[in-house]
């Protein structure tokens, strides 16, 4: 496909030129202010006010002349709002407006200060210091339909202000951040990066490269992570170009290198038939000159022949990898499978000390869209932190109203491989009573839970996955602690042991588990129990669990709640696995 100019000659003249168009690979399109969209080529000028508009094959990287780049991927649109570039002082502005796409953007001087890059979206505004964030904005096929995730991978730190709600902080590389514009809630763990390049298309055998993106755009282009120069001393080469850096493994007559050999103009490469050129002897009337057989010295320019290392094309190869990258939209599949009343527990953390076992209950309408929760810890004496909210799919749902908030974290394979069941975290301040009971950084954890009268009575079973919870030591507190669960069940006798080990270096448990032990105020189908370490620990703990069907088997996955302490530590968490094996009891 051709590359046609983004701009104007008169437009470029008119505006400041603030970067470039690194790399491109069809189709990517832009203009400045009202003008017409244009298709964009490797080398042109980028200005302010300029949208960057790319199409399911597009992929573009713009180059600021403070350092900065945008990688913006398929499906994407991106408008360059504001750039000042101080470049005797170092210092430098940028904001832009992402309305749909993918971008990952790696910072240059700008992102040196507080407030230095800012990116507005339709859920809220991100805020970037002297990092790498890869931002996915209501796109669908990448899994952020409706909303905006943001994966901090590298620097000093990153920001998420949403339209309504508390503004959340990513320090940590490898945090994420996921937002729909009525809060933003900090992911446990990160899923696969957002990658603009990954998300194009493979390219189709026998393409010719755009200019500069290749395979991969943000493998085979670049730059220097530093200040544009003024001059560096190329005739004839714009310095805006003259800063791309292609990998070591390209060698140094690539399309990119012969861009710069050229200045803007982009040409194609002298195939080595040009040789043939020399039919010009034409005036074989000079056969008399031996000269002429000089010029087979043209064949000199068989250099060019360096020009088949476009055979580095086929690094496409790697482009396999992008099959890969079809499963992520295919997972998070955006579907409502929840239906009707999803039963469970909840615990969290009050004045930094933990709550005692609660009940959770989750009311899904998936027709309308809705969700209705009410969650009470035993201690609160009845109270309990109830509302509504978007169930837009089983990955995001949630409830915020002024007393607390309940969102929905993560799958629920991430503690055990049940999809039936679901996860949060909870907090809130609710009064009732005469007083305000409280509750931070809490867990919840639901599924269809089976009353002990419908479990089987004729077999053992196994249980293991994950415990997740918040760790209270000496008053500070982390969350998303994991440890790993394990318990074994007669259903038979209804007895058997329940074990929470390497939880924030802790391990604990319950060998007595009995499941006529009951506790009020838990949901049917629940029982309890003690936690314990060894006698001399000073560890004291409790448990309330029970058991969820998959649609065939009533006890196929063990779900609950926990807390426990030895003074100055003490955590709340939720638990959940799935059956690893069953057999009959005495081996029958």
């Amino acid at each position: 496909m051709a590359i046609g100019l983004a701009l104007g000659a008169s437009a470029v003249a008119q505006a400041e030129k603030v970067g470039v168009a690194a790399a491109v690979a069809p189709d990517a399109r832009s203009r400045s202010g009202n003008a017409p969209l244009q298709v964009v080529r490797l080398g042109d000028n980028v200005v302010r006010d300029q949208r960057f508009q790319t199409d399911a094959k597009g992929v573009v990287q713009v180059l600021l002349v403070d350092g900065s780049s945008f990688t913006i991927g398929p499906r994407s649109s991106l408008v360059i709002d504001h750039f000042v570039y101080d470049p005797d002082k170092g210092t430098a502005r940028l904001a832009g407006s992402m309305s749909r796409g993918l971008m990952r953007f790696i910072g240059g001087a700008a992102s040196k200060s507080a407030d230095g890059v800012t990116v507005k979206t339709p859920v809220g505004v991100a805020g970037i210091r002297g990092g790498i964030l890869g931002l996915c904005v209501d796109d669908a096929p990448a899994g952020c339909a409706g909303s905006a995730r943001g994966d901090f991978e590298f620097g000093i730190g990153a920001t998420f202000a949403p339209n309504q709600g508390t503004p959340v902080a990513l320090h940590q590389p490898g945090a994420s951040f996921a937002s729909n514009g009525m809060g933003a809630t900090l992911l446990p763990v990160m899923g696969v990066p957002v990658d603009p390049a990954a998300a194009l298309p493979a390219a189709p055998a026998g393409s010719q490269p755009t200019g500069g993106l290749d395979a991969q755009p943000n493998h085979m282009a670049g730059f220097s992570g530093g200040p544009m120069a003024p001059e560096l001393g190329v005739p004839g080469v714009d310095p805006l170009l003259a800063l791309l850096v292609l990998p070591t493994a390209a060698p140094a007559t690539s399309v990119g290198q012969s861009l710069i050999e050229t200045g803007i103009e982009q040409r194609p490469p002298v195939d080595p038939v040009d040789p043939v050129d020399p039919v010009d002897p034409v005036d074989p009337v000079d056969p008399v000159d031996p000269v002429d057989p000089v010029d087979p010295v043209d064949p000199v320019d068989p250099v060019d022949p360096v020009d088949p290392v476009d055979p580095v094309d086929p690094v496409d190869p790697v482009d396999p990898v992008d099959p890969v990258d079809p499963v992520d939209p295919v997972d998070p599949a955006p579907t409502r499978t929840f239906s009707g009343s999803l039963q469970g527990f909840a615990g969290g953390l009050g004045g930094g000390s933990p709550l005692q076992p609660g009940s959770a209950e989750f009311q899904f309408d998936p027709d309308g869209g809705t969700v209705t929760a009410r969650i009470a810890p035993r201690t609160w004496e009845g109270a309990a932190f109830t509302g509504s909210g978007d169930y837009l799919h089983d990955l995001s749902y949630g409830v915020t109203t002024g007393e607390g908030d309940a969102q929905v974290v993560g799958d629920s394979n991430a503690l055990c491989d049940c999809d039936y069941l679901s996860w949060g975290q909870w907090s809130a301040d609710v009064a009732a009573n005469g007083t305000t009971y409280s509750a931070q950084d809490g867990y919840w954890i639901i599924g269809q839970l089976t009353p002990l009268a419908e479990l089987p009575t004729d077999v053992i079973a196994s249980y293991a996955g994950t415990a997740i919870g918040s760790v209270s030591d000496n008053g500070v507190v982390t969350t998303g602690v994991k440890g790993d669960f394990t318990a074994t069940v007669d259903f038979g006798s209804g007895t058997g042991s329940l074990q929470i080990a390497n939880f924030d270096g802790r391990s604990f448990g319950d060998n007595a588990l009995n499941l006529d032990q009951l506790m009020s105020g838990m949901p049917d189908g629940a029982f309890s129990g003690s936690l314990g370490m060894d006698a001399n620990s000073g560890f004291y703990g409790e448990y309330s669990a029970g058991f969820a069907s998959d649609g065939t088997d009533p006890a196929a996955a063990m779900l609950g709640t926990f807390w426990g302490s030895d003074g100055s530590w003490s955590a709340s968490g939720v638990f959940a696995g799935d059956k690893t094996g069953d057999a009959p009891p005495n081996g029958l």
